[in-house]
């Protein structure tokens, strides 16, 4: 392993001897360990002083001095995991012993083990006391989806749930709420999902359009998810290019709308609030159907929803069509891309898996 930066070992050097002189003496064993790790570390040789550390942690697993030095070291080598794992262990157990530099030792520890945290970017609830366990590191970010009618249907694109062990949606307000898979289809390259407990969240449901209307050069809308966490959340505007993009099928529209990166299997609105598809960029319909290959760059596409009514478990029924639910007020049901309702709001969420 190459030579340490000296700046960086100058500095660690200082606060290996302070806590070196500042314990109490460990039998002679463990002092012989910890004078060769000290040794290696001083040389460069940071694997052989991680490895005899490791020894002397055998010998008395809870001694605070031998965690501290693993934590610093892991910590120079990048082991962002390992480094806060031992630095919390020290932390506990400069609390727990009563020798008289033990409270000076523990603020070193504290002050370590907070600089850890922000050059690695975890979260003290990555981790319990005496486990290494990053819980919420392994929740990775994978796509978006929306909800449709009162049941708590969700509506994603495959890619989205890919590789998951298990699945959650993270709604604007942060607030987190696992789902289940209820049907993939291979075709189309998309799924429904659930969320149990629908009547807490979606107060303001989306709906189908009966029989929607795909003429050429009729306005269409989409959320904007990059903007749903803030206060002027609002919705992106284009136009319908083809009502059929394929020659073989007709549950596919083209459209002159412009879909931000990851943001597949949005939902597509008409001028009356209502869905009428299931967004998806160039690249991702080029995946499903390869005769769009040869479409221009800045299109997109929707699976029409008289196809997505079909897919949903149960039918949901839109009792009251002229009604928008992205309104501010239950009396002007016009359309409003400037701003969405927070009840609204719930319908949009973001998909992590677990894997």
């Amino acid at each position: 392993m190459k030579q340490v930066n000296l700046k960086i070992f100058l500095g660690t050097t200082v606060l290996l001897v302070g806590i070196f002189f500042s314990s109490i003496s460990e039998a002679n064993q463990q002092q012989d360990l910890h004078k060769k790790a000290f040794n290696f570390f001083i040389k460069g040789k940071i694997d052989e002083a991680i490895n005899t550390y490791l020894k002397a942690l055998k010998i008395e697993p809870d001694s605070a001095k031998t965690h501290h030095y693993l934590g610093v070291l892991y910590s120079q080598i990048g082991s962002g995991a390992k480094a806060i794992d031992h630095f919390k262990k020290a932390e506990l157990f400069y609390k727990n012993n009563k020798y008289k530099n033990s409270k000076h030792n523990l603020d070193i520890a504290k002050n370590n083990l907070e600089k850890a945290y922000k050059k690695f970017g975890l979260d003290p609830e990555d981790f319990i006391v005496g486990t290494l366990m990053p819980a919420r590191r392994r929740w990775k970010p994978s796509g978006v989806g929306f909800f449709i009618g009162k049941q708590g249907y969700l509506l994603t694109t495959a890619s989205s749930i890919e590789g998951a062990n298990e699945i959650r949606i993270r709604f604007a307000n942060e607030k987190t709420e696992p789902v289940v898979l209820i049907r993939e289809f291979i075709i189309y390259k998309i799924v429904v999902l659930k969320l149990i407990n629908p009547n807490k969240y979606l107060l303001k449901p989306l709906e189908f359009e009966n029989n929607p209307s795909f003429q050429e050069g009729d306005t269409v809308y989409t959320i904007d998810f990059s903007k749903l966490k803030t206060q002027n959340s609002s919705m992106s505007k284009g136009k319908i290019l083809k009502e059929n993009a394929l020659e073989n099928s007709n549950k596919i529209v083209q459209l002159d709308l412009a879909l931000k990166k990851d943001q597949d299997g949005g939902p597509l609105f008409n001028k009356n609030g209502n869905v009428i598809g299931l967004i998806l960029g160039k690249s991702m319909a080029q995946k499903s159907f390869s005769y769009l290959k040869d479409a221009s760059d800045n299109v997109s596409f929707a699976i029409k929803s008289s196809y997505l009514q079909k897919i949903i478990p149960r039918q949901i029924k839109n009792n009251n069509q002229s009604k928008n639910i992205l309104s501010n007020s239950d009396l002007n049901p016009r359309i409003n891309v400037k701003s969405i309702s927070k009840e609204a709001a719930n319908n949009f969420v973001f998909l992590e898996i677990f894997n």
